[in-house]
């Protein structure tokens, strides 16, 4: 009975056994059926996709200020350059009329007039001085420029430094033309005091004939040896006004040689004073020394005839060939600038045309 008990209990164990053993291959097949996640079909973080759209935002944030900044940049660019134009043009308002005169006016106005043009082309330094600001400002907005916006920048530059010489070229020209002018009116005014004083000798001389006469007791109509010493001196302020006019001529036009005109009123006037030396002396009754006088004067008389033959026909022929040489220089210079402009603004007006032409596209 214990023996097949025993028997019992281990076939109870080996069924238990295989009991096990089917569970444990029933669980196996079980788990291996589940079917597992795959790794790729993971979510995306949130936190992760929102810095993805920041990214994507700032990147087209970045753009779009980039093109805005550029299409600002060239508008201002353009603005810059308009008002430039704009300056330099008003500039010339005042510059024409000094080019006008030295083109063809040389020689026709007056001091004052040379002077009101050469104020009013000083005055345009302004409207060049804002030019060059503008010009500064677009050379600034460089990178938003195109390449005919450059080039008309750097025409503009050009344009106004060549305006700035011009003006002063010509202020040299117009000065040494006044000059010239005042002169000739200073020396024409000379000659006629000069005259004048000629004329008083010969009422002297007269005078002093009649005196003799009265004299000797003769009729006569100078009773009075006062009289030919009044016309001496009357020539004496004559002459000594004229040299004070020749020596403002100088002083207005110094690149001519006056001497001709010094020698011969510094003859006339020391003549002049001889004469009047022998009229004193007639006065007052020293005859001999009259007598002396009288001599000398017309050694000095006939001096000074000879230098008189060898003034100018005019001082307007006289300055002539000085004002020439002198104005030869600074116009050649005047001319050089001014050609060197007109092509500077040829570009300047090549680039409004192509302004125009791509407005009138847009």
């Amino acid at each position: 009975m214990s023996k097949s008990t025993s028997r019992h209990i281990a076939a109870d164990k080996s069924a238990l056994s295989q009991n096990t053993d089917t569970s444990s291959a029933s669980v196996d097949v079980s788990v291996s059926n589940t079917p597992t996640p795959r790794r790729d079909q993971k979510k995306i973080p949130l936190v992760i996709k929102i810095g993805a759209s920041l990214i994507a935002l700032i990147i087209l944030g970045s753009a779009g200020y980039l093109i805005w900044r550029h299409l600002t940049g060239a508008a201002q660019a353009k603005e810059q350059i308009s008002a430039a134009i704009a300056s330099v043009s008003e500039s010339d308002a005042a510059i024409v009329p000094l080019n006008n005169t030295i083109t063809s006016d040389l020689g026709s106005k007056t001091s004052d007039e040379l002077t009101k043009i050469k104020e009013a082309a000083k005055k345009s330094s302004s409207s060049l001085d804002d030019a060059q600001m503008h010009v500064g400002n677009a050379l600034s907005l460089d990178e938003f420029m195109s390449d005919d916006e450059r080039a008309v920048v750097k025409a503009l530059q050009d344009s106004v430094g060549q305006r700035r010489k011009l003006i002063e070229a010509g202020e040299e020209v117009l000065t040494i033309d006044g000059g010239a002018f005042n002169a000739k009116a200073l020396l024409t005014k000379a000659m006629e005091k000069a005259v004048s004083a000629d004329s008083n000798i010969e009422k002297s001389v007269e005078a002093a004939a009649e005196y003799a006469k009265s004299l000797a007791g003769e009729e006569s109509s100078v009773t009075d040896a006062s009289v030919p010493v009044g016309f001496d001196k009357a020539a004496m302020e004559d002459i000594t006004e004229a040299q004070s006019f020749e020596n403002a001529a100088e002083q207005a036009f110094s690149e001519a040689d006056y001497s001709v005109y010094t020698k011969y009123l510094a003859a006339r006037k020391d003549a002049i004073q001889v004469l009047m030396d022998s009229d004193n002396a007639i006065a007052s009754g020293d005859f001999d020394s009259a007598q002396a006088s009288i001599e000398d004067y017309n050694k000095r008389e006939a001096a000074s005839s000879e230098l008189a033959q060898q003034l100018p026909e005019t001082p307007d022929t006289f300055l002539s060939e000085a004002y020439e040489a002198a104005l030869k220089k600074p116009l050649d210079t005047y001319k050089e600038i001014a050609e060197a402009l007109a092509a500077t603004d040829k570009k300047i007006r090549d680039y409004q045309g192509l302004a125009v032409g791509s407005s009138k596209k847009a």
